[in-house]
Order: C-alpha cells, then sequence, then structure tokens
C-alpha cells in the first residue's frame, strides 16, 4: 500500500499564512507588521474615498466593498485599469472575482474599499471615482471594442 507523506504540510501552510493576510472579524487587514498602506481617491463629486493597497497575489478575502485595479511600472508610474464593485457576501468569491479580473488585464496592485452599505452605494462610489479617471478608463475601454460596436 501506499505510504502518503504528510510532515511537510503544516510548514507550508504556516508560511501561506504568514504571507497571505487575512480580513479579521473586524474587517482591517491583519497578518502584517507594518500597517497597511492607504491611497485616498477623489471622486468627481469632491468626495474622498480612503482604500486600502495591496499587491494583486496578496489581495485578502474581503467582504463587499469597492476596488481599482492598477498596473504599477518599476518607474512608478501606475495606470488605472478598472474600477469595480464587489457584491457578494462569499469573501473568496469576492476575491476570486478580484485576481480574475486583474490577471485578465495584467493588473498587479489592487486598492479596495470596505463598504457595508447598500449595493447602490458602492455602484455610486465606483461611478464617482470613474468619472475622476474617465480619460484612463476610456482608454482602456476603447481598445476592447469588438466589430459590432460602434467606434
Amino acid at each position: 500500500m501506499a505510504e502518503r507523506r504528510t510532515e511537510g504540510a503544516p510548514k507550508r501552510e504556516r508560511k501561506r499564512r504568514e504571507a497571505v493576510p487575512a480580513l479579521a472579524s473586524s474587517d482591517a487587514p491583519t497578518g502584517t507588521t507594518t500597517p497597511a498602506a492607504q491611497h485616498t481617491w477623489r471622486g468627481a463629486s469632491g468626495a474622498l474615498y480612503t482604500h486600502t493597497v495591496t499587491s494583486l497575489i496578496f489581495c485578502p478575502e474581503m467582504p463587499e466593498g469597492t476596488y481599482l485595479l492598477l498596473h504599477r511600472d518599476a518607474g512608478v508610474a501606475a495606470r488605472v485599469l478598472r474600477v469595480g464593485t464587489l457584491d457578494s457576501k462569499a469573501r473568496s468569491l469576492n476575491l476570486a472575482r478580484i485576481r480574475q479580473a486583474g490577471a485578465t488585464l495584467g493588473a498587479n496592485e489592487v486598492h479596495f474599499r470596505i463598504e457595508r452599505t447598500s449595493a447602490a452605494e458602492r455602484a455610486r462610489i465606483a461611478f464617482d471615482i470613474e468619472n475622476t479617471l474617465a480619460g484612463n478608463v476610456a482608454q482602456i475601454n476603447t481598445t476592447k471594442r469588438g466589430a459590432h460596436q460602434p467606434a
């Protein structure tokens, strides 16, 4: 009978838990010794929205909220690829959606804001931020047009 070796599994799992911070019940990022980076985005209405900054790889599972996917070059220049909302109550599903969209668009950074308000309020915040960034977002959307869409 084949023998199953599992002595390395707890060590790998411990390394994974240390590397990937998870959201605690208070919804604050934990698991890191330094405070999470913050970035404030100004909406078209003039309202300020503070987002937590993390890499796409180390993005934690999160509840409902808004997010921005960015591609940051080595020269520190960043380009916003998508502004969106997370509406699922399943945290792992929200993470999967962010990672799939990020991988598809070539993102390497995520800015997220946990919003416990209604889906309409989250959509309003995303719309407000997106309208401020209309120049960057419009360029990205024009490259995705198909033959059936008007120019």
